[in-house]
């Protein structure tokens, strides 16, 4: 008999109280927004007016004019806020979401992006500071990584090896930017954890497929600097290649993986109730759902509320559609997620009872 695939059944999202807006570059840094054309940001997201048209061309132009890009608020860590501290919040407020013991927890897949702990990762100190004795395993795939992480959670329940697994992910891009630089606009912090367990028959994960996304290598970097005397990782936009090549490449991407998901499940875009992608930019969601000929009510859009916030953008925007009562148990949901320099993947399962939780710190 073969075993059930995974389910997510608690979700617990975690950010920082405290929420910057447009305005305080405007009273901070008045001349980078007298110079926005010239900066980081507007040379990331370019003008692609020179090419042919396509889907993301479309999604991006009302945009073009905005130099904030469409972003409105996101969240800021203070300086003595550690990815630590999310992670342990975002994994606490899912366990008690789903009202579940710590201690039978099997396994912790943990992503942060970046982690406080180097080359070993946070998941041992995160499993300790839980109280767990579990095995804790630290993995990484950019902005991508929760959805790769339920793949493979699911993926380990199918094989027998675990019952309940426990994915963590976080980001904490502010405080690896310059707040001078125009690039710092569209970037925020948060973390998010879900249970994935076995799931009825029909339900959970149906189908999924990843590939890499080798074309957007050098697109973003972190990059060792002196900052106030003292070194300090900042992470670096290449403002000749990342627009371009997230741009050329998405559409590829979205439909290498939708595709690919779909037909493992057996299914067709017709059959699907709702997509939850990630939302790195103002026009990702318009995008997807336009170049899947889905509604923009069949999807949900986080982005002006947080900015990008890597990892934590698609459970997010999952935990908001489902608080939002817009995905009900027995929907089948096609979640997609892009990382650049890292992975793209889709998952398409059918989704059950899930115990939702959000906490500020």
């Amino acid at each position: 008999m073969t075993n059930p695939s995974g389910t997510i059944t608690a979700l617990g999202v975690a950010f920082p109280r405290q929420i910057r807006t447009n305005d305080w570059w405007e009273e901070h840094y008045p001349a980078l927004i007298t110079n926005a054309r010239e900066a980081t940001l507007a040379k990331v997201w370019a003008d692609f007016e020179d090419t042919q048209p396509s889907h993301y061309d479309r999604a991006i132009a009302r945009y073009l004019a905005d130099p904030f890009r469409g972003t409105v608020e996101r969240r800021v860590m203070p300086a003595d806020m550690r990815a630590q501290d999310l992670e342990r919040a975002a994994a606490r407020a899912a366990l008690e979401a789903g009202a579940i013991d710590p201690a039978s927890v099997d396994l912790l897949l943990v992503h942060a992006l970046r982690p406080d702990s180097h080359v070993v990762g946070d998941a041992a100190y995160v499993v300790r500071d839980l109280g767990l004795r579990a095995p804790a395993i630290s993995f990484e795939t950019a902005c991508s990584s929760a959805l790769v992480g339920f793949h493979l959670a699911s993926d380990l329940i199918r094989a027998g090896r675990y019952r309940r697994i426990l994915v963590i992910v976080c980001c904490t891009y502010t405080r690896d930017v310059d707040q001078a630089d125009s690039f710092s606009w569209f970037l925020g912090d948060g973390a998010a954890a879900f249970v994935v367990e076995p799931a009825p028959a029909g339900m959970g994960v149906l189908g999924a497929h990843t590939v890499p996304t080798t074309e957007t290598c050098g697109a973003f970097a972190y990059e060792l600097t002196i900052l106030g005397g003292a070194p300090a990782l900042q992470i670096q936009a290449n403002k000749h290649i990342a627009g371009k090549s997230i741009r050329d490449a998405s559409e590829s991407y979205l439909r290498t993986c939708v595709d690919g998901a779909l037909r493992e499940a057996k299914l067709e875009l017709k059959d699907v109730d709702f997509l939850i992608c990630n939302t790195p930019t103002a026009w990702y969601a318009e995008f997807c759902a336009t170049a899947l000929g889905l509604g923009m009510d069949r999807t949900v859009d986080t982005y002006p509320r947080y900015a990008n916030c890597g990892p934590t953008l698609w459970p997010n925007n999952l935990h908001t559609a489902l608080a939002e009562k817009r995905i009900r148990p027995g929907d089948v949901v096609l979640g997609f997620s892009v990382g650049s320099v890292s992975t793209a993947s889709a998952v398409v399962f059918r989704i059950g009872e899930v115990g939702l939780r959000s906490v500020e710190l």
